[in-house]
């Protein structure tokens, strides 16, 4: 066969549908659930859509559990959010939130269908209230002995940093085990002030390792996070590339690896969000990257590989494939990053310019040889 004809038909190895594939990976996805909760007007909302883009006051979509509780899980986020009605001043409303709250998530995380249990508690008093309830301390106790809890300090613009620090040091008495964050959706607190990284942080370890992947997916913020656990999915990529080459085989015959990397990088898009976008951005990552990972993997082999010469005669081994595949991961995991911050600070990109093939193919380059 010619090598012409040779790359022609490492360039259409791959078939594929890529609302069939992402359909397949989203199947399997275990959500987290995370239950926000608090005083009235303590801005658990704000907390919500700063962290997740979502507005649940406006989706429009949420299932009550109770009177108290509404329990939402938008499509494309795998993440549940459970959302409360504060409690308001007066002991037997303050008796009866009690009751609703910790009376829910005991029942539901009493039930042995994990997947129906609260996985963490986001335990909001806003700071601007200068004080923390005896209600408060009830519920966050007795939070802590049904799920993982913190203490989110909410508005903390509102308050000094000795009215913070008195808050927190109540806090340390009364529940000294319990993590507390201060946090601020105003853009006039400076940044170091804040510690919504030490929130994110905090509910990554205390979840469960197949419920971190997806609570890092439903984040449209603090993008770090989502950074690190994007790392880990290439990795998950990359020992199934080492698996489909237990033995060297000609390039010819490299479809099943070449498979894995086109499940990969439709993976990675859809980790970073940017499918939430318009079918226009879909349609031209399917275009620009998918429909080129065979010639992606074909091209930068004969350049990466030294003496491969061509096509024909090069053979892919297991550490030729995993190397590809954790550059090929890092590369469109890049660009994905730099493509959903920009998208997230309100900028306009050209996505078709973004993912072009030959900045693949550059960053490709980069990460060969650093795996």
């Amino acid at each position: 066969m010619k090598e012409e004809d040779i790359k022609k038909l490492i360039d259409k190895l791959q078939y594929f549908d890529y609302d069939k594939l992402l359909n397949k990976i989203r199947k399997n996805v275990k959500k987290p659930s995370v239950l926000v909760t608090g005083g009235t007007g303590v801005g658990k909302s704000s907390l919500i859509n700063h962290l997740f883009g979502m507005d649940v006051a406006k989706t429009g979509n949420g299932k009550p559990m109770t009177d108290r509780i509404t329990r939402y899980e938008p499509e494309n986020y795998d993440v549940v959010l459970y959302d409360t009605l504060g409690y308001e001043v007066g002991e037997d409303k303050q008796q009866q939130f009690y009751k609703d709250v910790i009376g829910f998530v005991k029942k539901a995380n009493g039930q042995s269908d994990i997947k129906k249990h609260v996985h963490l508690a986001w335990y909001c008093i806003s700071a601007a209230n200068k004080r923390v309830t005896p209600t408060d301390l009830d519920a966050i106790a007795a939070l802590d002995g049904l799920t993982e809890v913190c203490v989110v300090l909410t508005q903390i613009d509102a308050a000094t940093m000795v009215e913070l620090d008195e808050m927190k040091q109540v806090l340390q008495k009364k529940l000294p085990k319990t993590s507390v964050f201060l946090v601020s959706i105003d853009p006039r607190v400076p940044e170091e002030k804040m510690q919504w990284n030490g929130l994110l942080g905090w509910s990554v370890d205390h979840l469960d390792a197949g419920l971190q992947l997806a609570f890092a997916q439903a984040l449209g913020q603090e993008l770090h996070v989502k950074h690190v656990q994007a790392d880990k999915l290439i990795h998950r990529y990359v020992a199934a590339a080492a698996g489909a080459v237990v033995c060297p085989l000609p390039m010819t015959d490299s479809a099943a690896l070449i498979a894995i990397q086109t499940t990969m990088a439709t993976h990675l898009f859809n980790f970073w969000g940017i499918d939430r976008g318009t079918d226009k951005i879909k349609e031209v990552f399917v275009n620009v990257v998918v429909a080129n990972t065979g010639r992606i993997f074909s091209r930068s082999l004969l350049k990466l590989i030294p003496g491969a010469g061509s096509i024909a005669a090069t053979v892919v081994n297991s550490g030729v494939a995993t190397s590809f595949t954790y550059a090929f991961g890092r590369a469109v995991n890049e660009v994905c990053y730099k493509t959903a911050s920009r998208m997230a600070n309100g900028e306009k990109v050209d996505i078709t310019s973004a993912f072009a093939m030959d900045v693949i193919m550059k960053l490709i380059q980069k990460y060969y040889n650093k795996k």
